[in-house]
């Protein structure tokens, strides 16, 4: 008997067309070449605004929804990580002299820290009680931040000197911070990606869905919980820090409101919770909706964008109960011929 080798029958690895957990597709491919390109096009100054917010709410709406949707923590006081990343790398730039570059990571690392903290403090609470502590441990930042006058402004803010240099990561032309939202963005999507296709992301999934079944298995939900928590603080602090040298300014009454929270909390929702690309679409859909409505409606008819803004939100909820994503994937699995 001739023997001429083993035929080997494993198939290639094909890449999808529309998004999988933990797998690449073609669509997210495309999405991000479109992003690139709305980046390097000449576009209006008003509309590259509304592509440098879509690109940080993005990846804002990514890091709420590691906790809230991959660990079923629902969090309605991510605003204090926003703030206290932003405060961060904003007080060492203008009372120490250290460069955002740096700080950033300090901000995030701080953020993370009393991410963790919340996680562990709170960690016997849930579902409308956990809520109640996570805005109410923002609303104790926000005081913090209105009452700390001599380090973060106080109700005045703090402002940042719009003198454009790399070191101070202030920049003149747009353009320059359109890629730098970009790049935070990309980066948290990896993130996302890597964390929903490791056994640490399927941890997080076994904890949201059925805690006993999890704890049972030999799965910890305290610490998959807290490290959650933690990188999603971390993440929302970096984003802080970018929202801050973009518009060099902090308002405590912004950044560390229960509106931007819910913001937050909405975009995912919209998208897709414990999806990947869902608080992408959520964020590129609502994003650009809230401020185009804002920028036509906001002075002539006051009031007005945000009743179309809300209609248009009860429309997608209502057809799209699992979000867009989870229109894609019904899509994925639409066969009209067979």
């Amino acid at each position: 008997m001739l023997v001429t080798g083993a035929v080997s029958t494993k198939k290639p690895m094909r890449v999808p067309i529309l998004p999988e957990r933990g797998r690449l597709s073609w669509f997210e491919l495309v999405l991000l070449l479109v992003c690139i390109g709305l980046v390097v096009a000449s576009i209006p100054s008003s509309l590259r605004d509304v592509i440098l917010l879509s690109f940080l709410f993005g990846g804002l709406a990514l890091a709420w929804n590691i906790a809230g949707g991959y660990a079923g923590l629902i969090s309605f006081g991510h605003a204090a990580f926003f703030g206290v990343g932003g405060y961060t790398s904003t007080i060492l730039l203008v009372h120490y002299d250290i460069t955002p570059w740096i700080g950033i990571w300090f901000g995030g690392t701080i953020a993370g820290v009393f991410g963790a903290a919340l996680a562990l403090i709170c960690a016997r609470l849930r579902g409308p009680f956990f809520i109640l502590s996570t805005l109410a441990f923002a609303e104790v930042v926000r005081i913090g931040a209105l009452n700390w006058s001599s380090l973060t402004g106080g109700p005045e803010g703090l402002s940042i000197m719009p003198t454009p240099g790399l070191a101070s990561m202030v920049f003149a032309s747009k353009a320059t911070y359109a890629w730098l939202m970009l790049g935070y963005l990309v980066v948290v999507y990896a993130i996302t990606k890597a964390l929903e296709a490791s056994r640490f992301g399927y941890y997080l999934f076994a904890i949201r869905d059925n805690e006993d079944a999890a704890s049972a298995a030999g799965v910890n939900p305290l610490l998959g919980r807290t490290l959650a928590m933690a990188l999603s603080a971390a993440l929302t602090g970096v984003g802080g820090s970018l929202f801050a040298q973009y518009f060099l300014y902090l308002d405590p009454t912004y950044v560390i409101s229960p509106e931007l929270s819910f913001q937050f909390a909405l975009l995912p929702a919209v998208g897709g919770l414990g999806t990947a690309i869902g608080p992408v679409l959520g964020s590129f859909l609502i994003t650009p909706l809230s401020e185009l409505l804002r920028s036509y409606f906001g002075n002539s008819a006051a009031g007005l964008h945000l009743v179309i803004y809300s209609l248009g939100l009860v429309v997608v909820m209502l057809y799209f109960p699992s979000g867009l994503a989870g229109a894609l994937a019904k899509l994925a699995r639409w066969r009209p011929f067979s």
